[in-house]
């Protein structure tokens, strides 16, 4: 018999996650959902499912796995429509960046017995640092090498737990515990500052006088910084300061006072040694992080306990001990 996981969601990153379930060579039934009709067609032709559904009311009732890759406001509309719909024993884990809301949106709208987890895959460095098309396009491999961040409510389950660390397993990721104010704040800074200070460099620039001057001249260096404001959608980015604004607002603040701190050396005649400076530590800083990146190597940091070996793939994703363990007690 197999097991159901529904993903609900096929961008780049659900997609990615349905292709690697390829792996269980039919252990898994793979439902798959998209709002976006031409999204959920490119998952199809590329086999990230076994199973399109118009509508996932009748696919959620039966799923034993929910994977939410949705935008955060699309997450709230399901659980809120269907989460009372969810069979009990079913884990429901969510990818998206911000897990403050989907946390108070799973205890308001999942009854009693549904189990629940946040897990934000991030993908590896074959992905990150050598092949630029494919940080858009969904791929069986995307977060092999990478990290997978578990967040857990108080009151997790094991078998939500046991979900999460042998779904990291599976996709090659580390898997990284990390309190959940700590991965918010740690999001926002990685994520969501980078296209706000892209969005103010385009400001910055295209309100002065010299923007004519700017056009005609701006190169590789502007087109790559301000390619930044592009990474979400400005409706997505402003519900992600809407619901992480204290993260975001620290994040930029320290942004600010180190922009000041810039300013100071620059303002001073006679700093080119400190200025030289400065910027070979933050390359340095630069290159430290892609090559741990490339390595993998964390020091061991938060990855956790091994997965279990011993129940074959569907006894180790979903937690389950043997059947026949079960029937002696």
């Amino acid at each position: 018999m197999s097991y159901e996981v529904l993903i609900l969601g096929l961008d780049r990153c659900g997609a990615s996650i349905g292709m690697a379930l390829r792996r269980t060579q039919g252990e898994v039934r793979r439902i798959g959902f998209d709002p976006e009709k031409r999204i959920a067609r490119k998952a199809q032709e590329l086999d990230a499912v076994d199973t399109l559904v118009p509508h996932p009311r009748g696919a959620i009732k039966t799923a034993d796995l929910i994977i939410f890759s949705l935008p955060p406001a699309e997450v709230e509309v399901y659980l809120d429509n269907l989460g009372s719909t969810i069979k009990e024993g079913a884990v429901v884990l969510d990818t998206g960046p911000i897990k403050r809301a989907f946390f108070d949106w799973a205890q308001r709208y999942l009854p009693p017995g549904r189990h629940y987890v946040g897990a934000t895959p991030i993908i590896g460095p074959e992905a990150l640092l050598r092949d630029p098309s494919a940080t858009e396009a969904p791929r069986e491999d995307l977060f092999q090498g990478g990290s997978m961040a578990i967040i857990t409510p108080p009151e997790a389950s094991e078998d939500a737990l046991a979900v999460a660390v042998n779904l990291a397993d599976l996709l090659g990721a580390a898997p990284l515990f990390m309190d959940l104010s700590e991965h918010d704040s740690a999001l926002a800074g990685a994520e969501d500052l980078p296209a706000f200070l892209g969005a103010a460099l385009v400001h910055a620039t295209s309100d002065s006088a010299s923007w004519p001057e700017v056009q005609r001249l701006a190169g590789s260096n502007f087109a790559q910084a301000v390619s930044l404001c592009g990474l979400l959608e400005p409706a997505a980015l402003t519900k992600h300061w809407a619901m992480n604004r204290e993260h975001l607002l620290a994040k930029m603040d320290a942004l600010i006072e180190e922009l000041q701190r810039l300013r100071g050396l620059l303002a001073e005649t006679d700093r080119e040694e400190a200025v030289e400076d400065y910027l070979e530590q933050a390359d340095r800083s630069r290159h430290d992080w892609i090559a741990a990146r490339e390595r993998a190597d964390w020091s061991g940091e938060g990855r956790g306990a091994a997965p279990a070996r011993d129940a074959g793939f569907v006894g180790r994703l979903f937690g389950f001990r043997p059947r026949e363990s079960r029937s002696k007690k």
